[in-house]
């Protein structure tokens, strides 16, 4: 019987076929692997440019309330009658630090909130309309002299916990 022989250049073309197969493999998982790693650096790139494009959306505070004490009473001369005024505010704020200066400075922001009160019309605060013009009135008052003092403002509101008039 005759026995198969292997050609020198029939060897080399069998291995050389499989060294071609795994080097055209690698080639291929290298490309794969490449386009795969290129869009995600692309694609995460565009993220943060993106990110940095778009305004920081600042998630409020939690607002801090501060009661005026003790509460204010102010005097009215009307045609008929003498009539008064007793209020008792709180002040909201989201920053503890004006709360503070609130409180550092009570002596000021008592005289102005008396002043503010005085000044207004008897006839005017018993009206709804008039009784939120109050209370932007001393908002405004307030946080001019918590600016005056401190170089900040930030009050958020004047509310009234109670309002009686006589």
């Amino acid at each position: 019987m005759a026995e198969q022989t292997d050609l020198p250049g029939e060897e080399d073309s069998k291995g050389g076929g499989k060294k071609g197969l795994i080097v055209m493999i690698v080639v291929v998982l290298v490309a794969v692997g490449a386009s795969i790693g290129g869009t995600i650096f692309f694609l995460g790139a565009n993220e943060e440019t993106a990110e940095a494009a778009a305004p920081e959306v600042l998630k409020p505070t939690e607002a801090i309330y501060h009661q005026m004490r003790p509460s204010f009473i102010v005097n009215y001369a009307t045609d008929t009658k003498p009539r008064y005024l007793q209020v008792e505010l709180s002040v909201m704020a989201r920053e503890g630090a004006l709360i503070e200066a609130l409180i550092d400075h009570t002596p000021l922001v008592r005289s102005r909130i008396l002043k503010e009160l005085s000044d207004a019309s008897f006839d005017s605060i018993r009206t709804h309309e008039g009784k939120e013009a109050l209370r932007e009135t001393l908002l405004v008052a307030l946080n001019d002299v918590i600016e005056q003092e401190t170089g900040e403002s930030g009050l958020e509101a004047v509310l009234f916990t109670n309002f009686v008039l006589q």
